[in-house]
């Protein structure tokens, strides 16, 4: 009898949470669409690529390439904004790794040096990456690709927009981890706590030499599954003050 009530309890608070997410999401999209922007989700990466280019930086991250990576509906998916006249303003993608059978810094070793070292000799990737990388496994989404036209920065639109895709991935994935790897110098000035992640290491990802375009000094900045649902009930809580 006693385990029946826990499994409905257990059950009920499950509950709660999802419809906590939800409704901390459908805040951020009212948010979001009240500056004039258009939403649209999708799990094509093909369009994603083709919406990339479109915008001023035309910066596609190898992890979310159909180059490198197979990019189901199941495990990945991406999140545009457009202005009044179809231009693209934000996009921003996340993708799912189910890591039960390793850590997530021993997933960096073979996709970093899959994707970066083999095909050029030029990299070289090291072994120091975060300390906490090693110690986390599970259902972990990768959030990345963030990108926010000039013109629309500096009105908390980026916040709001990082948080939506967050909460999304909440709600389709219930992760273990969801992390970013993030500029020192963005994360010393508080920009990921402003986004919603939770908790930051000083590392990232260690290489020796990297690639031309990938910045040495990253941050491995994440938040728990826990910490996600304490920031949709954030969000609601200041919704209602």
């Amino acid at each position: 009898m006693k385990e029946n009530w826990l499994g409905a309890m257990q059950a009920d608070q499950i509950g709660d949470e999802t419809l906590d997410v939800a409704r901390a999401a459908g805040l951020l999209q009212q948010q979001i669409r009240s500056a004039g922007l258009k939403l649209r989700e999708s799990t094509d990466f093909t369009l994603f690529e083709d919406t990339i280019r479109a915008t001023e930086d035309k910066y596609l991250m190898e992890d979310f390439s159909t180059r490198f990576f197979d990019l189901h509906g199941t495990s990945a998916f991406w999140i545009g904004a457009w202005d009044s006249a179809g231009e693209p303003v934000s996009v921003q993608a996340a993708k799912l790794e189910d890591l039960r059978d390793r850590s997530l810094g021993q997933y960096w070793q073979q996709q970093h040096r899959r994707i970066f070292v083999d095909p050029g000799a030029h990299a070289e990737l090291g072994e120091d990456h975060a300390h906490d990388a090693f110690f986390m496994r599970g259902k972990i989404v990768y959030h990345g690709n963030l990108w926010l036209r000039r013109d629309a920065r500096g009105k908390g639109l980026a916040e709001a927009l990082t948080q939506l895709g967050f909460l999304i991935s909440l709600l389709k994935w219930s992760p273990d981890y969801l992390y970013g790897l993030m500029a020192a110098q963005n994360a010393k000035k508080g920009f990921g706590i402003r986004v919603g992640y939770r908790r930051f290491v000083p590392r990232g990802t260690h290489w020796i030499t990297p690639p031309g375009h990938i910045r040495p000094d990253d941050w491995l900045v994440y938040s728990n599954h826990n910490d996600l649902v304490t920031l949709a009930r954030t969000i609601i809580a200041e919704d209602l003050e």
